[in-house]
C-alpha cells in the first residue's frame, strides 16, 4: 500500500520535511517521504523531527546545527538545515528527542545472553541529555562514539524538554538529563542534572509498561487492564492532585508540555494539567479513534474518520483556523475543535513542537 505524508505547522527550519517556510496552515505533501513506509512513531525537538517506521528505519528532517540529526550521508558538512526527509539509520526499536538532542535504542542479544538495550545519543547536552558526562556536543562526530548499553532491553522510551526516560524489561525505570524539578524522581532532584543513564525511581508501586514525558515531568502507566499510573515531577497545575484514581482501558497516552491526555478504548478522552490558556477537552468531543499530542496542541482522528485539532494553533499546527465559526483568541482553539480536510484514508497521525503529520493511504 503506497502512502503520502501530509504536514503542517511550524517549519522555520524545514522540520516538516518540506522547504523552509515559517508557518504552513494547510496540509501539504512532503514529497520526500518514501511512499512504501508506514510510520510507527514521530518524535520532535525544538526544530527537528524523527520518524520511526514500522520496519525500524529512522528518517529525519530539520535543524542539524547541534548535530541532532547526526552526520548525514551524502550531505555537505556545511548543510545545517535539512528541508526534506532523509534516511538516517536502520534496525531500531525506539527513538525520542529533547529540544536539541536525539536518542535511539536497539534491543539486541549478545552471544545468547538476555537482550540488552543499546543507546545512541546525538546533539547537544545542556542538562546531560547525551548521557555521557564528558561530552557537550556530538556535532561532526561519529555516532559510534556515543553508544552505550543499558542492563536490559527497553520496552518504552520517551523524552521531555531536557530529559529522557526508559522502561526496561525488568520493570526498572532509567533516565538522564535535567532532574532539578523531580522529573527524574525526588532522590535525584538535588543533582540538578543526571549525566548518565541511571535508575531513577525504586518505589513505583507497579510494573510500568508505558512512559510519557512533558516538559518537566515523567508519567508512567501499567497495563490497560490494571490502569495504575504514577507521576515523577512537581505538582504544577494539579498534575498529581488531579490524577484520576486509575486509567483502566487506556488506549493511547500523550502529554503536552504541561498536561496529560488519555484516550480510552471506548473513544473517550480525559486530560488534566494546565488549562488556563486553552480548554484541554473541547465541549461535546466526538468519540476518538487515534490521538496525537504535541507540545501545546492535540490532533485526533474521530471514529467516523474525520481529522480534528484543538489547542494553541499559532504556527498552523491546528490547521487553517479562518473557517472556524467561533472567535479564536490568541490563536487558541479552546472549547471547540477545528476540522481539517484530508484526501484518502488516514493511517497515522503524529504531533510535535507546533507541528502535525498525517499519513494517508493512496490507491
Amino acid at each position: 500500500m503506497p502512502y503520502k505524508l501530509f504536514v503542517f505547522g511550524s517549519n522555520g527550519e524545514g522540520q516538516l520535511g518540506v522547504p523552509k517556510q515559517d508557518i504552513i496552515q494547510k496540509p501539504v505533501v512532503a514529497s520526500s517521504w518514501p511512499c512504501e513506509h508506514t510510520i510507527a512513531t514521530v518524535r520532535s525537538g525544538d526544530n527537528h523531527t524523527l520518524f520511526l517506521t514500522s520496519s525500524g528505519k529512522i528518517f529525519g528532517a530539520g535543524d542539524n546545527r547541534k548535530g541532532q540529526l547526526g552526520t548525514l550521508p551524502n550531505e555537505s558538512p556545511e548543510q545545517k538545515r535539512i528541508e526534506r526527509i532523509v534516511e538516517l539509520y536502520g534496525s531500531l526499536h525506539f527513538c525520542a528527542a529533547t529540544c536539541e538532542s536525539s536518542a535511539y535504542i536497539t534491543n539486541i542479544s549478545r552471544f545468547g545472553s538476555p537482550q540488552e538495550g543499546v543507546l545512541t545519543t546525538e546533539g547537544t547536552s545542556h542538562w546531560g541529555e547525551l548521557g555521557i558526562p564528558s561530552i557537550a556536543s556530538t556535532a561532526g562526530c561519529s555516532r559510534e562514539e556515543f553508544q552505550q548499553t543499558l542492563p536490559n532491553s527497553v520496552i518504552d522510551f520517551a523524552a521531555g524538554g531536557w530529559h529522557y526516560a526508559a522502561i526496561l524489561s525488568s520493570g526498572e525505570v532509567w533516565g538522564w538529563g535535567k532532574s532539578r524539578l523531580d522529573q527524574l524522581g525526588p532522590a535525584l532532584s538535588s543533582q540538578q542534572k543526571v549525566l548518565k543513564p541511571t535508575r531513577i525511581e525504586e518505589n513505583i508501586p507497579f510494573k510500568p509498561i508505558k512512559v510519557i514525558c512533558g516538559k518537566e515531568f515523567t508519567y508512567l502507566a501499567s497495563t490497560p487492564e490494571n490502569g495504575e499510573h504514577y507521576l515523577l515531577g512537581r505538582d504544577k497545575s494539579g498534575l498529581r492532585t488531579s490524577m484520576p484514581p486509575h486509567i483502566k482501558g487506556w488506549k493511547t497516552i500523550g502529554a503536552t508540555w504541561h498536561a496529560i491526555f488519555v484516550l480510552f478504548e471506548d473513544g473517550r478522552v480525559v486530560a488534566w494539567g494546565k488549562d488556563n490558556l486553552w480548554k484541554l477537552i473541547p465541549d461535546n468531543l466526538p468519540s476518538i479513534e487515534q490521538m496525537a499530542v504535541g507540545s501545546e496542541h492535540v490532533l485526533a482522528l474521530t471514529q467516523e474518520g474525520k481529522l480534528i485539532s484543538w489547542g494553541w494553533g499559532k504556527h498552523g499546527n491546528c490547521g487553517d483556523l479562518s473557517t472556524l465559526t467561533v472567535e479564536v483568541k490568541n490563536d487558541m482553539v479552546s472549547g471547540v475543535w477545528n476540522n481539517i480536510e484530508m484526501p484518502g484514508k488516514i493511517a497515522f497521525i503524529g504531533a510535535g513542537f507546533c507541528t502535525s503529520y498525517v499519513l494517508v493511504e493512496t490507491s
